[in-house]
């Protein structure tokens, strides 16, 4: 009976939502199917062979810096050169420095060997100590100053090759923006074509409800009334199955002859076959229906069905 009720629904102009893909979505369906993802998917590709190469590699990465050691063997070669720099600028200067006490102590009539020879030449050859270790010192912290420069120079170096290689794939990266993968472009169409879908659906069930309302209040409108009407198929034109209830009845739709307004009933010719109780003539021969008696069982339904 839905059915009946649906197809007489939709004929009183009843659940009229478009259950078509808007024009807006078909326009980027098809821009979206006619778009060309090869470009990307190539460049997608050498990347992906990159890093696939990349990983066989991974044990002796050479194209990223993960750390850096700065070189000992920097520190040793500058703390030797400075203090070899310090002892050959000492080494003559102590030696005239010891001549020249050698020579002031002669003069002062003090001997070699003397107690005071050898107190002087102690206290000189401290001050040449300290000046030797002074030396040293100031080498370690050129050396340890030359390891920092070193590892400093290392951790630039690393810095500097990685954000080489930073820069150069975010650069392809950037040319991409604003592109589609084969992948992306496939999921853009789901995703359009399923909200679409979604929304056709909904405005299907929708009509559907509607019109089976609408044409169950055109038949309970029809039994309430209670009245015998026209029905005789001599009296009608235009005339065009709609629907079909479920006694088997055919719901039409026409026009009676010399009027242009559209109805929808039932031929008293056929009711006749199914309902011959429903269907009588009138004085100048024309055959009635009473709506009640022929949708009787329907009626019956319908109330049970609300129950």
């Amino acid at each position: 009976m839905s059915s009946g009720f649906k197809a007489v629904g939709k004929m009183l102009g009843a659940g009229g939502a478009s259950t078509n893909r808007y024009t807006s979505e078909n326009n980027i369906l098809n821009y979206l199917k006619n778009y060309d993802t090869s470009t990307y998917d190539n460049t997608l590709q050498n990347l992906l062979n990159n890093a696939y190469n990349m990983s066989k590699n991974i044990n002796n990465m050479g194209s990223y810096v993960f750390n850096v050691d700065g070189s000992d063997e920097a520190r040793q070669r500058a703390e030797n050169a400075t203090y070899q720099a310090y002892t050959n600028l000492l080494a003559p200067e102590f030696e005239q420095q010891t001549n020249n006490l050698e020579t002031r102590l002669q003069n002062q009539g003090i001997g070699v060997g003397s107690a005071a020879y050898n107190s002087a030449m102690d206290n000189l050859l401290k001050n040449q100590n300290n000046a030797y270790n002074e030396a040293a010192y100031r080498s370690v912290l050129a050396g340890q100053n030359a390891f920092n420069q070193s590892l400093n120079n290392e951790i630039s170096a690393g810095t500097f090759a990685n954000n080489a290689q930073n820069n150069y794939l975010s650069q392809i990266l950037s040319q991409l923006q604003n592109s589609y993968s084969g992948y992306d472009n496939a999921m853009n169409i789901y995703n359009i074509q399923h909200a679409s879908d979604a929304r056709i659906d909904a405005a299907k069930q929708a009509n559907n409800r509607e019109q089976t309302e609408a044409g169950q209040q055109f038949l309970s409108s029809a039994i309430a009334a209670g009245l015998a009407m026209f029905s005789d198929e001599r009296l009608k034109e235009n005339i065009r199955p709609v629907g079909k209830l479920d006694n088997g009845l055919t719901v039409y739709c026409f026009n009676f002859v010399g009027s242009k307004i559209s109805q929808l009933g039932l031929l008293a010719q056929e009711v006749a076959e199914v309902k011959p109780e429903a269907v009588f003539r009138d004085e100048n021969g024309y055959l009635m229906v009473c709506y009640d008696l022929a949708v009787e069982d329907i009626a019956d339904h319908t109330v049970k069905s609300a129950k």
